[in-house]
This record gives C-alpha cells, sequence and structure tokens, in this order.
C-alpha cells in the first residue's frame, strides 16, 4: 500500500519537499518593512493549511519547536505558568535564533528577528492577541510588507542545512528505500498525519509507520530499520494520506481512505456513491447556474444511466484502492486492504444499487440509493441508551465492514444483518402508531386513513424493506434459483411466506380505513407475531376483517375482498406455515411492503 500510496502523490503533485508540511494557521502578525507591529490577522479555524517547515518529532521535546509557524505561547515568549512553560523560553529562543541565522538567505527574516528581540514590540503583539482572542496554543506566523513568510523560496536551501544541524550526530549509512527501491538516508521516525480525531485519532496527528515498541520490532533492529523509508519518499505518502483521509466518508468507527491508479472523475467514483448514496435518474435536484456544476450533474445522470443500462462509461481499464483507517494511541490503525478492477467494482456497485431498488411506500416511483452508513441503522438493536453514531461504532464495527466487502464484492451479505433488521422491524411495529410517525422522519399528517399509512412508510422501515430484499436477491442468487423477488409486488410468487405478508397487509389497511382513529391497530398487535409464525395469526385476522369490512362502502370493501381472493387462490393446497426461517421471514416483509404500496399506488389512480 506504501507504493500505491507514493503513486497517487506523484500523479496528483501532492509530493511536498522533504521537512515541509501542511499546517493550520489561526493568526498572522503583519510587520512594516521598517519593523512596525501594524496588525494580527485572524483566520477562520476551518481555513485551508498552509505548507511551512517541520521540526518533526524535534518539536515535542524540551529544546527545539517549529520554524515560522508556531503556538503564539512560544512565538511571543508568554509564561503563565512556571513550571508548566518551563520550556517556552528555551523554545522561543530557538525560534528567534532561525530568523536570525536566516537573514541572509531571506532578508524579511532579519525584520521578524528584529522585532522578536524587541520587548516593547512583543508586548504589543501580546496585547493583540488577548485583543482579538486568540489563545496562546494558537499556531501563528508573521507577514512582512505584506508577503507571508512561509510562502518564500528563497529560505528552502537554508532550512535544508538548518534541519540537518538539528538531527543526532551518528551518521547511518544509506540503505534501500521500502517505496522507491532506491538507496537513501532512513528516516529515524515518521511525522504524523492529521484527520482521524473523529475516529480516535490523536489531536497532534497519528503516524502510518512507527517502531516505538518491542512487538513491533525484529531481529534486534530498532525504529526506522525495521522498515526503512526515505524522507523524499515517506513525505509524499503522508502528504497523500492527507488529502485522501480529508475527503473520505466514515463508517462504523473507521474513514473509508480509498483511491484509484487513474484519473476518476468526481462524479465517477464509485465508491464514493456506494458511502454517500445515489441520485434517482430524471429526479429534479437544485443545481446551481455555474457551467461546471451543470456539467458535473449532467455527468453524473449519465453515469446513473448507464448503471441502470449495465453499460461501462467509457471507463479506463484502472484499479480501485481501499482501506479503512481510525487512529489507536497516536497510531494508524489499517482495518482493511481491499483493491481490484475499476471495470469490475463498477458492474458489483451497480449491483449493489440494482438489489436495494424498491419501489416507493406510495407505489410511484423507485427508492433513492441509500447511504450505506444509513443501512446500518437498521442493524442496531432497539434501545441502547446512547448516541446512535456511537452505537453503530461500537456495535457494528465489523460487521458494516462485511456488508461494505459483500456491496464492492458482489457476493451474499451476512446472516447477521438480516437477523439485526428483522429485529429491527419487530420492534418498530411493536411501537404504535404516533410514536412510529414521530420517528420516521419523512412522515406526514394526511387527512385519511390511506394517507396515514403511506406516511407511515416514507421513513425508517423503508431502508431495511431495501437490505431485506439485497440480501435475499444474493441469497437466490448464490443458491442458483430464479430470482422471484421484484422492485414491486410480483403476482406470480407463489411463496406461502410470501402470500401471507399480503394477506397481512391487507388486513392491515381493511382495519386502517375502517377505524383510522385506532392508535393501536393490526400492525402493531399482529405484525411482529404473523412474521414469526403467520399460520397462529392469520386466521384471527381473517375473521376480524369480516368485522372491519362491513364498516366499509360497499365498494372499497369489493375492492379489498377481490385482493383477498387472488391471493388464497394463488396461495392453493399450501398450508400457511405456523414457523418461518429467516429466508422466509424476508419473504413475508417484503410481501407486506410491496402489497401495501401497491394497494396504495392502485387508490392513487382510481382517484386521478
Amino acid at each position: 500500500m506504501l507504493e500505491e500510496l507514493y503513486q497517487y502523490a506523484v500523479d496528483h503533485k501532492l509530493a511536498a519537499r522533504p521537512g515541509f508540511k501542511p499546517k493550520r494557521i489561526r493568526g498572522y502578525f503583519h510587520l512594516s518593512a521598517a519593523g512596525e507591529f501594524l496588525d494580527l490577522e485572524v483566520r477562520e479555524k476551518d481555513a485551508e493549511p498552509v505548507g511551512a517547515p517541520d521540526a518533526g518529532a524535534a518539536a515535542n521535546g524540551t529544546r527545539y519547536c517549529n520554524p515560522l509557524i508556531e503556538k503564539a505561547g512560544i512565538v511571543l515568549c508568554m509564561v503563565n505558568d512556571e513550571k508548566k512553560d518551563k520550556n517556552v523560553p528555551v523554545k522561543h529562543d530557538f525560534f528567534v535564533s532561525f530568523f536570525e541565522e536566516g537573514r541572509n538567505a531571506e532578508p524579511l527574516f532579519g525584520i521578524a528577528a528584529d522585532v522578536l528581540h524587541d520587548s516593547g514590540r512583543l508586548e504589543e503583539m501580546r496585547n493583540a492577541l488577548m485583543e482579538k482572542k486568540l489563545k496562546p496554543a494558537d499556531p501563528v506566523g508573521f507577514a512582512v510588507d505584506g508577503q507571508y513568510l512561509e510562502r518564500s523560496e528563497c529560505y528552502y536551501e537554508y532550512w535544508n542545512q538548518f534541519r540537518k544541524r538539528m538531527q543526532t550526530a551518528s551518521e547511518r549509512k544509506e540503505e534501500r528505500c521500502l517505496i522507491t527501491g532506491e538507496l537513501a538516508q532512513p528516516m529515524a521516525t515518521v511525522p504524523k498525519v492529521s484527520g482521524l480525531m473523529r475516529v480516535g485519532g490523536h489531536t497532534s496527528g497519528d503516524a502510518f509507520l512507527c517502531f516505538d515498541k518491542d512487538a513491533f520490532q525484529s531481529y534486534g533492529l530498532k525504529q526506522s530499520a525495521n522498515a526503512v523509508v526515505s524522507e523524499a519518499a515517506m513525505t509524499a505518502v503522508n502528504a497523500a494520506l492527507g488529502e485522501l483521509i480529508g475527503k473520505a466518508d466514515i463508517l462504523a468507527g473507521a474513514k473509508m481512505v480509498h483511491w484509484y491508479s487513474g484519473q476518476v472523475k468526481a462524479q465517477e467514483d464509485m465508491l464514493s456513491m456506494l458511502f454517500g448514496g445515489n441520485l434517482v435518474e430524471g429526479e429534479e435536484e437544485e443545481v446551481s447556474g455555474r457551467e461546471e456544476e451543470r456539467e458535473a450533474f449532467a455527468a453524473a445522470q449519465a453515469l446513473i444511466r448507464s448503471i441502470r443500462e449495465g453499460k461501462l462509461a467509457g471507463k479506463p481499464d484502472v484499479l480501485y484502492y481501499m482501506m479503512p483507517l481510525s487512529g489507536a494511541g497516536g497510531r494508524m490503525m489499517v482495518r482493511g486492504w481491499y483493491e481490484g478492477s475499476y471495470e469490475e467494482l463498477y458492474r458489483n456497485i451497480c449491483l449493489w444499487f440494482e438489489d436495494l431498488r424498491l419501489i416507493l411506500p406510495g407505489g410511484q416511483g423507485m427508492t433513492r440509493g441509500p447511504k450505506l452508513k444509513a443501512l446500518c441503522l437498521r442493524m442496531l438493536k432497539p434501545g441502547g441508551g446512547s448516541k446512535i453514531w456511537e452505537r453503530v461504532d461500537r456495535e457494528l464495527s465489523n460487521l458494516a465492514q462485511r456488508v461494505m466487502y459483500a456491496a464492492i464484492h458482489g457476493s451474499p451479505l451476512p446472516d447477521e444483518a438480516t437477523y439485526r433488521v428483522l429485529q429491527w422491524l419487530r420492534a418498530y411495529f411493536l411501537a404504535d402508531k404516533e410514536k412510529r410517525q414521530g420517528s420516521g422522519g419523512n412522515a406526514e399528517n394526511g387527512n385519511s386513513a390511506q394517507e396515514k399509512g403511506v406516511s407511515k412508510l416514507t421513513g425508517q422501515e423503508t431502508l431495511a424493506y431495501q437490505f431485506l430484499k439485497a440480501w435475499f436477491r444474493r441469497k437466490q442468487r448464490k443458491e442458483g434459483g430464479e430470482e422471484i423477488m421484484k422492485e414491486e409486488l410480483n403476482r406470480q410468487n407463489r411463496s406461502a411466506a410470501y402470500l401471507c405478508g399480503r394477506l397481512m397487509a391487507v388486513y392491515t389497511v381493511i382495519q386502517e380505513n375502517a377505524m383510522p382513529e385506532v392508535n393501536v391497530g393490526i400492525a402493531e398487535r399482529y405484525y411482529a407475531a404473523a412474521m414469526a409464525g403467520p399460520g397462529l395469526v392469520i386466521g384471527k385476522l381473517s375473521q376480524l376483517s369480516q368485522y372491519h369490512l362491513a364498516k366499509l362502502e360497499r365498494g372499497l370493501a369489493v375492492y379489498y375482498e377481490k385482493i383477498l381472493t387472488e391471493i388464497y387462490q394463488n396461495m392453493g393446497e399450501q398450508e400457511i406455515p405456523t414457523m418461518l426461517t429467516m429466508m422466509q421471514q424476508t419473504e413475508f416483509a417484503l410481501g407486506y411492503y410491496q402489497q401495501k404500496a401497491e394497494i396504495y399506488s392502485g387508490k392513487e389512480k382510481t382517484e386521478g
């Protein structure tokens, strides 16, 4: 993976100069050419990082600090606690010495050095820091006569020589770099990369390679001798990691870092589509008037059409790479490694969204391709008592990656995930209507019973049915059977479990129309039991339906009776099962969902 990251940095021109690192900066002290303090420019916290010299691990010691950009407390020699800040004066002197010794390489450095030697100017800058409400821990830099010092190129050679003096005196012979294969002086320690704080990373960054513990060392070799890398190559790798981590999606406590061996446009990034969901072809989206944004949207729509048609939209034969990353004690934890051809990935992601494709609850149109992390929410056990994404990280870290693996490889989904989704559905239906509609997120308060029924099915549980359909189709595909589970109601499906789900849906809708004011109805009382063993419930529901049908207008009652007759005719001589397997429970659930969608679709058509 080191070689692939290095190549990404080279291809994207990210290979930063050795000894430099992107740094976030909160403020610039502006000085005049005459050495006067003018103002403190405050930058936003989320402003783009700037490339600046980096002292690496040496800056964490008692003597050195980072040149040009460093904490304001060190730059201005602010000692607020004698014990805590005992090293600040020494580090401040080092910071000033870099300017002092570099005045010949970059004359503006001399102006900054003179200002930092002036106690009066220092006090002015300290007061400005307080007025602008910046803290001693905030990183700051300097601009002289309008020129930001770290942007100068005059001091590069001076910094190279300065760094060599900071390194240990013991000379190391050149060794073969693990990344490039060239002879080079190995790095003793590898600089850290930021961006993993949300997934367990350290505030100061995390190291991709480290050998500071005995367990990480072999054959008596110390530190970098276990895996020799040159500074130039590792700087490029870290630059690639920094960019990729910054734009990676989070799934189950890990950053899903991924890239490609060739040029792939953002709207053709299949892995981002997997984590972020996909658009629906032809759906109206708000697109700004900028030409490039309209072109990007059009390209995304073309990709979606190619997905529906199963055509590869002229993509080159490139490879994809992905590694989930999280932080652990200042180190990066690589939680997996995936690679393969873009063409194969394309086909598998197409298949993934096709398997998830399902009729909308109202029977009009198809569902969107959901985010992978949204599907994971349907695998959580009911309750939990903590923040939902913390539960995903804690409970699903392994399972979520197995689901992701199935998606990118076109393989069957884990049974454990389906068991969890079915468990979630049971708990969902055991809640009363008000709680369900309140938690659905997208529910709307309709006036008719029909509208209320649809509103219940526009929220969370649609994702659960989408996952069940994908799991079922892949199970059938593996077993070599006919793929009978369609996007919408399949009247040719003679499975007893599927037909029982359809019956449950019809009985539920009949009751909702006959008694719309009831808060705990057929679904709330019987869905969970019927999904496990319909033979124990369907007879009871048939009896109740006679009472409910009598309350309906004759035309509507006849409409539902015809549907029931058709279902029972399809059942034929099959017995209604008293116990369902997990696969049959999935059929039951999908029969229920698709039958309700079909009913609502028919109702809307007759009304229109």
